[in-house]
């Protein structure tokens, strides 16, 4: 078991023109006591080589309380919070993890802080759909999640967003012990993060690059055009620059409810999820990928899917990225191909290799050799096609010999001579089969040309293969349906060569 669990929930929040209008007053004074208090640090350095403390600050912060009714108006310890924010900002300074300090420019959105939401500076009311804030008032909010009813406001953020909205993120600590996620998973998944594909899994499922960014580049290069137009000080200027806003905003919610969902997915499907530590910070220096690299969103979503598995007792790991689309999943020889070649042949094993696939099989070898769970090397025999969603009692990750200990039940008895035994001694025509098997088959829901091959090969036993060929096409939802059809057909066939 562990410790105490924090929870952050953010609300939209509706004020009126007065608080919305001393709402403003206090972000502005926020914002001008951040400058002064850097004024008087950078000052005090560069004539008398004297450092600022946080405590001193604050001391002088309460003198001009006194004397600017502004300060006055902002609420205490949302001052004492900015002055701890510039001390922390000249900590990771002088750790060389950060540049030095800037003065803030004028700007309309911001936000100011209540580090102690529990003394009665902040009461959400779920009831009278109202957030009390200290020095503003009952505010208009929409609580559109259930808050823990034992549980307490630590923090509470007010923000305005350059769209114009304004939300409210409180962050709740709970009494109630996490639970701490199983040793032993059952249904581990290695998720392989790219471009073409957002994610490919282990599972056989690859999610299509949404493009929100892509899709919006049209609206906002002619947003941006007339907002370059306007004259600088105009409210035209004003009016432009919020709808270049608003459509940014769109396209950041529509990443992130993207990334909610499907992060929500892995965590429900399975309790271990291995991801590449990719470093997107070094990454997005490549220019001619940085666009497409910021709007997959790689990091909101592995981000995502950590906090979700912490509260759901599930396991996420990182694991070294290096060489996971170039070592092979079967005996691990590496394969020196450039990235624009999707699909290779192993010069070791002489299988030919879904790039996107291989990796997930490699990020998920790693994920359990970093937790302590061995996955067993992929023989022959197991090298066979995919586990096919069509009776829905095997799990892909069980059939493919991943974890250890479990029975799986079977979904299908299969005879000798079948291309899931050993043994090969049948007919020719069985023989070749075996090396579709053995070579093609288990990437086969994402090669056309070799799907293709296999229906002129086997195509009066498939049923219809007209409709399996436009659904393989589109990658529609029917797929793996018609897949399972292609696997049926093959096995009456290998069983008839058989008898």
């Amino acid at each position: 078991m562990g410790g105490m669990k924090k929870t952050a929930f953010r609300f939209r929040l509706y004020p009126n023109h007065k608080q919305e209008r001393r709402l403003l007053r206090m972000i502005e004074t926020s914002r001008r006591l951040w400058n002064d208090a850097l004024f008087h640090r950078k000052g005090r350095w560069e004539e008398k080589r004297l450092s600022t403390t946080y405590s001193q600050q604050c001391w002088i912060l309460t003198s001009e309380r006194r004397g600017d009714p502004l300060l006055g108006e902002l609420y205490s310890q949302a001052g004492q919070e900015i002055l701890r924010r510039l001390d922390r900002a000249f900590t990771a300074f002088f750790e060389h993890r950060a540049r030095y300090p800037r003065f803030k420019k004028f700007s309309s959105s911001g936000s100011l802080t209540y580090p102690q939401a529990y003394n009665g500076s902040v009461k959400p009311d779920a009831i009278r759909r109202r957030l009390f804030l200290s020095k503003v008032g009952n505010v208009k909010a929409v609580f559109h999640r259930r808050m823990p009813p034992h549980g307490k406001p630590k923090t509470c953020t007010v923000v305005r967003e350059p769209n114009g909205e304004w939300y409210a993120s409180l962050v709740y600590e709970d009494d109630e012990e996490i639970a701490q996620p199983s040793s032993k998973p059952a249904s581990p998944v290695g998720i392989d993060l790219g471009l073409k594909s957002l994610l490919t899994t282990t599972d056989g499922v690859k999610i299509p690059h949404p493009q929100f960014l892509r899709k919006a580049e049209g609206r906002l290069n002619r947003l941006q055009r007339s907002f370059s137009r306007t004259r600088k000080g105009s409210k035209n200027r004003i009016h432009a620059r919020l709808l270049v806003a608003v459509q940014h905003a769109k396209v950041a919610n529509q990443r992130a409810d993207f990334n909610h969902k499907l992060s929500a997915e892995l965590v429900r499907k399975h309790d271990l999820i291995a991801f590449e530590d990719l470093k997107v910070r070094n990454m997005v220096r490549n220019h001619a990928l940085a666009k497409s690299i910021t709007d997959a969103g790689w990091g909101q979503l592995r981000s995502f899917t950590e906090h979700k598995a912490a509260r759901s007792a599930k396991l996420v790991v990182r694991v070294p990225p290096e060489y996971s689309t170039q070592e092979c999943c079967f005996c691990g020889a590496l394969n020196q191909v450039p990235l624009s070649v999707r699909s290779f042949e192993c010069r070791g094993c002489k299988k030919v290799l879904d790039r996107d696939f291989n990796a997930a099989w490699i990020v998920l070898k790693r994920g359990l050799a970093q937790v302590g769970q061995d996955m067993p090397e992929l023989k022959p025999v197991e090298a066979g096609p995919l586990s096919f969603r069509t009776t829905g009692t095997t799990s892909p990750v069980g059939e493919a010999g991943t974890i250890s200990g479990e029975n799986h039940a079977p979904s299908k008895k299969l005879a000798a001579g079948s291309p899931r035994v050993q043994s090969w001694e049948v007919s020719p025509k069985s023989s070749a089969l075996q090396w579709y098997y053995s070579r093609y088959l288990p990437f086969i829901p994402h090669d056309v040309d070799l799907a293709l091959n296999v229906l002129e090969i086997f195509g009066p036993e498939v049923r219809e293969p007209t409709l399996f060929l436009e659904i393989l096409l589109h990658r529609d939802s029917g797929l793996w349906r018609m897949i399972g059809h292609l696997h049926d057909a093959i096995l009456n066939f290998v069983e008839r060569e058989d008898s």
